[in-house]
């Protein structure tokens, strides 16, 4: 059912999927394949992955929160970045689904690891969400360290969607890039004195 192609799995499933590989992302598919991405002959990292992927919300919930039941102070600043991304999140989903780009699964390079829809992956709507967070609080790390577990834990989480075959490379890069810039213009935005 699925062979290799270029150190990844194609799926001979679909008839269509080695005629599938978008011209565009012959450079995405090529960091993809040098990643290891959505191998099942690496089943720990796989599975590091998956687990990531589908978890990683949870300790970004304890640092917020515990930041807020903890330092008083800490409630405005983590309710407004809370506001920012998910307004970020509306934009960047309305952007992946005008874009209707496919994901790695979709074209058969690896499984559907996380069981994921198939609409568009660019850009990468967790990796946007989580380092928008990270941008929006980066005023405040200095102050309260524990803000600087936001930008691992978006970055662990980008290095996961792509290991799971969620994204390519380049929709984690773009969802990066995105989240941070609305962040940080969010933080130079408003001061929280």
């Amino acid at each position: 059912m699925f062979s290799r192609h270029r150190g990844c799995m194609l799926n001979h499933s679909e008839p269509s999927a080695a005629s599938a590989f978008p011209s565009g992302r012959s450079r995405d598919i090529a960091w993809f394949c040098w990643m290891g991405a959505g191998r099942t002959d690496h089943p720990l990292r796989l599975s590091l992955a998956i687990t990531i992927a589908h978890w990683s919300w949870l300790p970004l919930v304890v640092v917020l929160g515990s930041s807020m039941v903890f330092r008083t102070n800490a409630i405005g600043p983590v309710l407004y970045a809370l506001g920012v991304a998910t307004l970020t999140q509306i934009l960047v989903k309305r952007l992946a689904r005008l874009l209707s780009s496919q994901r790695p699964f979709a074209i058969g390079l690896c499984a559907n690891h996380l069981h994921h829809s198939d609409r568009g992956g660019m850009p990468s709507t967790h990796a946007s969400v989580m380092v928008c967070l990270a941008g929006t609080l980066s005023p405040w790390m200095v102050v309260w360290p524990e803000f600087a577990l936001v930008p691992f834990i978006a970055v662990i989480t980008a290095w996961a969607r792509v290991q799971a075959g969620a994204h390519f490379p380049s929709d984690v890069l773009a969802g990066l890039m995105l989240g941070a810039s609305a962040g940080i213009a969010a933080a130079r935005a408003f001061s929280w004195g």
